[in-house]
């Protein structure tokens, strides 16, 4: 079994690309917290250690075409896919191991938004909705 969840922020805009069979494909690195304490996390910090993970996520089709639309650095996305792992040689003939999250499913969690800063993505839902009068509806 392959699956994996993660929960975290788009460290920059997603690159939307198509291949030259005319197919979505989008790339994007997902920063997510490593959960340490806040006493640990500043000795981390003032060590220059990291204190996220950096994971490369890459969608296709409909899914691909949703988050470059729908999402910018910054916002926070749960999403759900599986572990792909790769290879290619360099131009100086080195082989390079590559390991990808490929997405089936993404899930908006918040706009980015901090103290009235950031990219405010659209929300792919506004406007699907509209008021009703009590006085039409049948039942």
């Amino acid at each position: 079994m392959n699956n994996v969840t993660l929960l975290g922020r788009l460290t920059k805009d997603p690159d939307l690309r198509y291949t030259q069979s005319g197919t979505a494909t989008c790339r994007f690195t997902l920063a997510i917290d490593c959960g340490l304490s806040r006493d640990k996390k500043a000795e981390a910090q003032a060590n220059g250690q990291p204190t996220a993970d950096f994971i490369p996520c890459q969608a296709w089709g409909k899914t691909a075409e949703l988050i470059a639309n729908y999402l910018g650095k910054g916002r926070q996305v749960g999403l759900e896919g599986s572990i792909r792992t790769g290879s290619y040689t360099n131009k100086d003939g080195q082989k390079v191991y590559t390991t990808d999250v490929n997405v089936y499913k993404i899930h908006f969690i918040s706009d980015g938004m901090k103290n009235g800063q950031g990219n405010q993505a659209e929300n792919p839902n506004e406007g699907s909705f509209y008021p009703v009068d009590n006085d039409d509806v049948p039942f």
